[in-house]
């Protein structure tokens, strides 16, 4: 087996229909051009960039000049040579993106126009050989099917991507560029002996310690195999070998397993992976790594509607994490180190699920094997995404995709949970659709009875939903009480403060967000005119997709107060701020919701970008984590503590004097309530109160708390302190032993509230390096979101950011891998208006 490289690519020959696209071609028509070299997979635009051919579409608004690319026909070319031995073979086609025809020695030898399909095909070589593989975008096939079955509708891009299978976030959209690529996967040639699909299928027993296995195996066999073995190992221990004395092109091997290692979620255990592998004589012709897991969605009845929450080996656990789209607008420029980064992200910010979301693409084997192995739980649609897709013209296609996908996946234990698209039914919803009528809600058979099928004929046990947000046959999709639920009566929607986020709690929270510019060295990097760095400039307008990007000045000007003038620095700062504070308020306050299961788990959106973007990201294209990132990681921590103060007018009827007959109102009466997450006992609770100016006014101390672990450990609720007003700011500090494992702040709310002249005056910080990358930061007053930073181009991570900074309580942040000669050049900003 070796995977074809050494392409070579053109615009293909002159055709009377693509007239007019030609025009737009400033290249040799029909000239070879090299592909991007050592590359296993293609795109066209990147391989027009590699030849200077276009400009770099994310590099200011470049990409309206580029739009041409995907109405042309292009052609890819591979010349190879084999031995005599070697001239029957077979093609192994990963990804053909969209329309693709290919001809080997000019002869057709396979057509898709899914570029979620795997292709195997047997073919007879010559001693040498030409491949070439003709793509076009779909571009066309959309507009021809829409234009024969009828207009759909759909939010976000050209509403005729519903008809053409591919990635369809590339038709543009409110976080992305229009960038309709097509191209390949890697493409394998096989001459010898060669295991197309090894998949462990597993039962558990009931004490989930005991697993019978079936080792499906199909192969393609160019000469016989009179001995194989499958070896099983944990570790580095070998637990058993199985001898084969046959080996058919498809075997079925039955195996029972004791004493099962279970796989686990991150921070509930060990994410065991057992090693398989399978030998032909003494060559190894497979290895998969398989973790053993029960997985259950609990949707029962409840008062608060019905439940929704999941559990791992019979273990209820919150899900707290992020939406996953495509991490670049062409999926053949990521690497397995982005991949590894981006899980590091991941991480390090306390996060335990990932939502790979229905608009982008089926992720490549490498990311699913990382999440395997660090316990990260992955909920996985399939590709639909906010549109009212066709039945009959993408049936047959879609049939096959789907299979393909799941045969691919389903080793993966990080995948508990598929779901069969984005907000379809929610669309529908909107629509004010009858989604149980299939002439109204036409892919309600590819949801309902399609997919489930196929995850119950070839994948080990998962759990499935219909779409997200879906509640039921009955309940609208907008129902809080019922299913998932897309957030977005903060932002979009009713446009609701962000700190209206406990009044809008659900029994799942699958998408939220708020919108924030990404780090000024990005935006730098990508917007190349100095004068186009300023808030509001044409290019970071351009940079925003949102059609209600207006928002973001309504939320920034609704929380802070305007200072006198504004830089793009100062207006970035702001913007992440405030993400950052509403992205850290509602995971605060819905993870409290774990109570009675009220809320099973929370997915803010999103965390990466696929482009250099101002979008709702919280971590932006250049990997640069923004401030919601580090608030987010806070939040998260496994021992937190935190608090919520609500307010309570009251008022009392005077009987006589002046103000008989009146209505008296006095000042709002406070309370709060504490509560906090962790395994752990005897802690230390101080809580510490200022008022507006920052002054220290009194403290409360409680000893001897316990927490219990995977559950709401309430402190106190409903509390009232004398000192506690609605100007009053809250400090929280929890430590075991002396030692500081736990801190939170309250802040009145919004922020511009305060007085920010008084509150910052005669405000000393200091920051003192302690080796090692180390800071510590230490202040006379109370400080709100302290950023460190540096003006240089070197992308630095910190292992906290954007922090409230409080006297008496110093906080070390180190900076990542920080350069000796940049030590002080570190600089700070807080928020001061």
């Amino acid at each position: 087996m070796s995977v074809l490289t050494n392409w070579t690519f053109r615009q293909a020959p002159y055709q009377q229909q693509q007239s007019q696209s030609l025009l737009y071609s400033s290249f040799l028509r029909e000239a070879w051009y090299n592909a991007t070299p050592e590359r296993h997979s293609h795109q066209i635009h990147i391989d027009l960039m590699y030849n200077d051919l276009i400009p770099d579409p994310f590099v200011n608004d470049n990409e309206l000049n580029i739009s041409w690319v995907s109405d042309l026909t292009w052609e890819y070319r591979c010349l190879f040579d084999v031995s005599v031995s070697q001239r029957q073979a077979y093609l192994v086609f990963d990804q053909l993106d969209t329309e693709a025809e290919v001809e080997l020695n000019n002869e057709v030898i396979a057509q898709s126009d899914n570029a979620f399909h795997k292709h195997v095909v047997a073919v007879n070589l010559t001693l040498k050989n030409d491949l070439i593989v003709k793509l076009k975008s779909g571009v066309e096939l959309g507009k021809k099917l829409e234009n024969e079955f009828g207009r759909c509708e759909c939010w976000n891009g050209d509403c005729s991507r519903v008809y053409v299978r591919k990635p369809q976030f590339q038709y543009g959209w409110d976080w992305g560029p229009k960038l309709i690529t097509c191209g390949f996967g890697k493409i394998e040639l096989v001459t010898e002996n060669y295991v197309d699909d090894l998949f462990i299928r597993y039962k558990l027993n009931e004490a989930l310690d005991q697993a019978h296995l079936w080792f499906e195996v199909e192969s393609i066999l160019f000469t016989p195999v009179v001995r194989a073995t499958i070896e099983i190992s944990l570790g580095e221990e070998v637990i058993d070998v199985i001898e084969l004395d046959q080996v058919d092109p498809q075997m079925n091997i039955s195996y029972v397993l004791e004493d099962v290692q279970l796989w686990w979620p991150i921070k509930h255990g060990k994410p065991n992976l057992y090693n398989i592998k399978l030998f032909y004589k003494d060559k190894l012709m497979s290895c998969k790594f398989i973790g053993f897991r029960k997985i259950e969605l609990v949707t029962t009845p409840d008062d608060y509607g019905s439940s929704f929450y999941f559990k791992i080996n019979d273990k209820p656990i919150q899900m707290i994490g992020s939406n996953w789209i495509p991490s670049h607008s062409f999926i053949s420029q990521v690497t397995k180190q982005d991949y590894q980064e981006y899980v590091d992200l991941i991480i390090d910010s306390n996060q335990n699920m990932i939502r790979v979301w229905g608009g982008g693409h089926y992720e490549s084997d490498e990311f699913y094997q990382l999440c395997d192995l660090y316990g990260i739980i992955i909920w996985q649609d399939f590709m639909f995404a906010c549109g009212i897709y066709p039945y009959e013209p993408i049936l047959q296609s879609v049939q096959e995709e789907i299979k393909n996908q799941v045969k691919r996946l389903r080793n993966f234990a990080s995948i508990v949970f598929y779901v069969g698209n984005n907000e379809d039914y929610q669309i529908a919803d909107a629509l004010k659709l009858d989604k149980n009528n299939v002439s109204q809600f036409p892919a309600k058979p590819i949801y309902e009875d399609i997919i489930p099928v196929v995850l119950t004929t070839f994948a080990n046990q998962v759990a499935y939903r219909f779409g997200s947000p879906y509640s039921d046959d009955v309940h609208s999709s907008y129902d809080l009480r019922f299913g998932d639920s897309h957030q977005w009566d903060v932002w979009h929607g009713r446009r609701l403060p962000y700190q209206a986020w406990p009044q809008l709690s659900a029994r799942f929270i699958s998408e939220f967000g708020m919108l924030s510019l990404p780090e000024y060295s990005t935006l730098s990097k990508y917007i190349t005119g100095e004068n186009q760095l300023y808030p509001d400039s044409n290019l970071i307008n351009f940079h925003t997709k949102p059609i209600n990007k207006g928002n973001l000045g309504y939320y920034i000007w609704s929380n802070f107060n305007k200072p006198e003038s504004l830089n793009l620095q100062d207006w970035i700062y702001l913007t992440q701020l405030m993400q950052s504070e509403a992205v850290s308020l509602a995971f605060r306050y819905w993870r409290r919701q774990w109570n009675q299961f009220q809320c099973g788990g929370v997915l803010v959106w999103q965390l990466n970008d696929c482009w250099p973007s101002v979008s709702w990201s919280v971590v932006d294209f250049e990997k640069v984590p923004k401030l919601s990132y580090y608030g987010m990681k806070r939040e998260l921590k496994e021992v937190s503590v935190a608090g919520y103060r609500a307010e309570e007018e009251e008022e009392e009827e005077e009987k006589g004097g002046v103000f008989a007959g009146q209505t008296v109102f006095q000042e709002s009466r406070v309370k709060f309530d504490m509560w906090g997450f962790g395994n752990v006992c005897n802690l230390t609770l101080i809580v510490e109160f200022y008022n507006s100016d920052g002054d220290f006014v009194d403290e409360y101390k409680q000893n001897g708390i316990d927490f219990e672990g995977n559950k709401v450990n309430t402190i106190m609720s409903g509390a009232t302190f004398d000192q506690l007003k609605k100007n009053t700011i809250v400090y929280l500090k929890l430590s075991k032993d002396n030692i500081m494992v736990a801190r939170s702040s309250d802040w009145p709310q919004p922020l511009k509230k305060l007085n920010w002249e008084k509150l910052t005056s005669n405000l000393q910080i200091d920051i003192e390096y302690q080796g090692s990358g180390q800071f510590q930061l230490s202040t006379n007053k109370p400080v709100k979101a302290l950023q460190l930073y540096f003006e240089s181009a070197r992308r630095y991570r910190f292992s906290d950011n954007g922090i409230d900074l409080f006297p008496g309580d110093p906080q070390v942040i180190q900076v990542i891998d920080l350069q000796e000669e940049e030590i002080d050049k570190i600089k700070y900003r807080y928020l001061n208006y």
